[in-house]
């Protein structure tokens, strides 16, 4: 199978080219003479959404298949070909019921058309700060002092944690999670800079979603403190997550946050949650499952809890925030693409795989057309989704 059009790499474009595929992986990139009727498509890698909660009025919380095949369904129709599973504060015992539903799931055979891989669980909590905790319930969170040897003994399946660095114990909880190879991911936080890098030194290297429920400068006793937020921005050790629905980041805001961190150190990620794909209303939604979950509302096209006391994750997914970065944001579309797919699998260690037009990983692909909207989703070769 082949696909010609304008092929979107890296660190540039090949305004008219085409990619082979054989064996769902690449096998040939190439680069063609003007044809006499441009295809007016551009060719990109499968997207990487490694922070997503739901969509079609499901939650990955809920741990069935209905949910989990809604949410990978939706997904895979906006071009999203490789997702983490992300959790939300809750008590630990519904959270293990997510990560062994998913365990499940990982030995289901695919039916039909392939769906977007699950790469791993994204644990959001329950260890954040009650300050900036957002729309995570209060009862629901934990130090670790509270014991994390759960998120130890499901290593294997959980890609990263969203910590908030100034808990109590948090420095030996980093190095620990480090050990089994989690990715650490700093947010929801109330920290002092002191806290930051003691952070980093324990093995701290991502952050979750920038200026968004996360500590930044403010005064202290008349002097001006920096907070994870202005570290983030200025350190290349760490890498960081962009919601660039153009309400949790307006377009000004992630133009500044794009320049100071360049395409190789941040991400665009959904951090979308149930209401996703589904027409505006004033229906209630729900962040999470069961009872003394987050009830959510949508207005304005952006989630909010209940009393409008602040947002909820977002109701897009991440081919929307490509548009955004480059129409609103004035972002070059290479750089945009490169933060929607390169950039979060080189973040979870997946990037030998996926996440690239590269010879050699697996056709997992996104066609888009010159509004760079999704025309079909390729997955190992296969099409997965056609519009």
């Amino acid at each position: 199978m082949e696909f010609r059009g304008a092929v979107v790499l890296p660190e540039r474009i090949l305004e008219y080219g085409r990619v082979v595929c054989c064996g769902g992986k690449i096998t040939a990139i190439e680069e063609l003479e003007k044809p006499e009727r441009p295809s007016g498509r551009y060719i990109l890698p499968g997207l990487v959404d490694i922070h997503n909660h739901g969509a079609m009025f499901h939650d990955y919380m809920e741990a069935t298949e209905e949910a989990f095949d809604a949410i990978t369904r939706y997904l895979t129709s906006h071009g999203i070909t490789t997702t983490q599973c992300t959790t939300v504060s809750a008590p630990v015992e519904r959270i293990l019921q997510c990560i062994q539903f998913y365990r499940k799931q990982l030995k289901k055979k695919s039916e039909g058309r392939p769906v977007c891989r699950l790469a791993g669980i994204h644990i959001e909590g329950p260890y954040i700060a009650p300050e900036n905790r957002g729309a995570h319930p209060l009862d629901a969170l934990l130090t670790p002092e509270d014991g994390y040897q759960w998120i130890l003994e499901n290593s294997n399946v959980i890609g990263e944690v969203t910590v908030a660095p100034e808990l109590p114990g948090m420095a030996r909880m980093i190095r620990d999670l480090r050990a089994r190879g989690i990715v650490v991911s700093g947010g929801h936080d109330h920290a002092e800079l002191e806290d930051v890098r003691q952070a980093v030194e324990s093995g701290m290297t991502h952050c979750t979603h920038i200026y968004c429920a996360m500590s930044t400068l403010h005064k202290t006793n008349g002097h001006r403190r920096c907070g994870l937020t202005e570290y983030a921005m200025t350190h290349d050790n760490l890498t960081a997550e962009i919601i660039a629905d153009n309400h949790h980041v307006p377009p000004l805001l992630a133009r500044m946050v794009y320049q100071a961190k360049g395409p190789e150190k941040l991400c665009v990620v959904s951090d979308a949650i149930s209401p996703s794909g589904l027409p505006e209303s004033p229906e209630i939604y729900q962040l999470g499952a069961g009872e003394g979950c987050t009830k959510v509302i949508v207005e304005g096209g952006v989630a909010m809890v209940a009393d409008r006391s602040c947002y909820a994750g977002s109701v897009q997914s991440i081919d929307r925030m490509v548009r955004n970065l480059v129409r609103d944001a004035g972002i070059p579309l290479a750089d945009a693409v490169r933060m929607a797919s390169l950039t979060p699998a080189e973040i979870i260690g997946m990037d030998h795989d996926c996440g690239s037009i590269e010879v050699g990983k697996r056709a997992d692909l996104c066609i888009m057309d010159k509004n760079l909207q999704v025309c079909q989703t390729i997955i190992e070769g296969q099409v997965a989704y056609e519009r």
